[in-house]
């Protein structure tokens, strides 16, 4: 058997609406300077009638293997990680929130990740960040910040796909050789910068620390946000403070009104490769980082790996974040319980999808 190309990923995995929308194709193809590869109507293609373009491609297939959707390297990822589902591998669980009063104010949950991702940059341990930014009405893009200041722009979650390692390929605006750079994503995305790392490649060989969001499903922004939350319930997006996922899908007005919205309600608009996913605490983190479980203003955070755990200990001896002590061990039993029972719930929902596509196929 030859080797797996872009064409192969796109008739297995895009025109099959299995694609995460991740950008870990571009950010690779973008990082050999090759630059064959786009993203239109939310789907990575071929540089459309720039023949020139399509010549470019090296037909090397590593597109093809970084793939979150494909499991040729999943074997060696999860030995290498220890790497059971739907827990996966950690040694510290405990709730957290910031000690800065300015995130505090604009935080989604306890604004750990926004306060880990300034930790980097003040103590000069990382280059640049890729974070997800603000754009328009509750849409985001993706982008690599580089100072403290940009990244109080970007606080906040937005519950819509972007492909956020396109951004990771941009690394050389930093006119830097070899930059030290961390990125913030969901599973599907850090999965596959484990990928590249485990392939040594770039731009996945430049990242020092990865933080993951627990993620239960994402959602298409035009059905979520336009079609749903404005032109449905006719909720004014400008008034809108934050969202969040913790039991429901919670909507906060400015006004600290909150809307609630089944999950249920909204399974037709999650994202179809949604559906065949199996990890809600992202197993393949440094640190992963969510809501369930933990109090209002505070977030569940998970230490998996050493990076994890040296970058966990000086954020707590210099003051940057604070546990939550009142009733700390019957708070993370009740933590560990929710976790497992949603973790288990998407692996279990992901396996007999992948079944029933398995037998479709046949």
């Amino acid at each position: 058997m030859g080797i797996k190309i872009f064409e192969d990923l796109q008739r297995e995995i895009i025109e099959q609406n299995l694609c995460s929308l991740c950008g870990g194709c571009l950010a690779v193809c973008t990082s050999s300077e090759i630059n064959a590869l786009y993203i239109q109507d939310n789907r990575p293609r071929y540089r459309e009638g720039d023949l020139e373009q399509i010549k470019k491609c090296l037909e090397c297939g590593i597109c093809y293997l970084v793939c979150g959707q494909i499991p040729d390297l999943n074997a060696v990822l999860e030995n290498q990680f220890v790497a059971k589902y739907p827990f996966g591998l950690y040694s510290t669980l405990t709730s957290m929130r910031t000690q800065d009063s300015r995130i505090r104010e604009m935080a989604q949950d306890g604004g750990i990740v926004t306060t880990i991702i300034k930790y980097l940059l003040e103590k000069h341990l990382i280059d640049g960040a890729v974070v997800n930014s603000p754009k328009g009405e509750w849409d985001s893009v993706s982008r690599i910040i580089t100072s403290p200041e940009e990244l109080i722009e970007t606080a906040g979650t937005r519950y819509s796909a972007s492909p956020s390692l396109q951004a990771l390929g941009d690394y050389k605006a930093l006119g830097i050789d070899n930059p030290r750079l961390s990125f913030v994503g969901v599973p599907c995305q850090v999965q596959t910068v484990r990928k590249m790392q485990l392939l040594k490649i770039r731009p996945g060989i430049y990242v020092k620390y990865l933080i993951g969001l627990f993620c239960m499903e994402n959602f298409d922004y035009q059905k979520l946000i336009k079609d749903k939350i404005e032109n449905k319930l006719k909720i004014d997006l400008s008034n809108i403070k934050k969202m969040n996922i913790k039991g429901k899908f919670q909507i906060t007005l400015k006004n600290d009104e909150m809307i609630e919205i089944s999950l249920k309600d909204l399974a037709p608009l999650v994202r179809d490769n949604c559906n065949y996913c199996i990890d809600f605490t992202n197993i393949y983190a440094d640190i992963s980082v969510g809501g369930i479980g933990s109090p209002l203003g505070y977030s569940t955070v998970l230490i998996r790996t050493e990076v994890g755990r040296n970058l966990f200990s000086k954020l707590v001896f210099e003051n940057e974040v604070e546990e939550l002590n009142v009733d700390a061990a019957e708070v993370k039993k009740k933590i560990l319980a929710q976790i497992v029972k949603l973790g288990q719930s998407k692996y279990d929902k992901g396996i007999q999808n992948k079944i029933s596509m398995a037998k479709i196929a046949e």
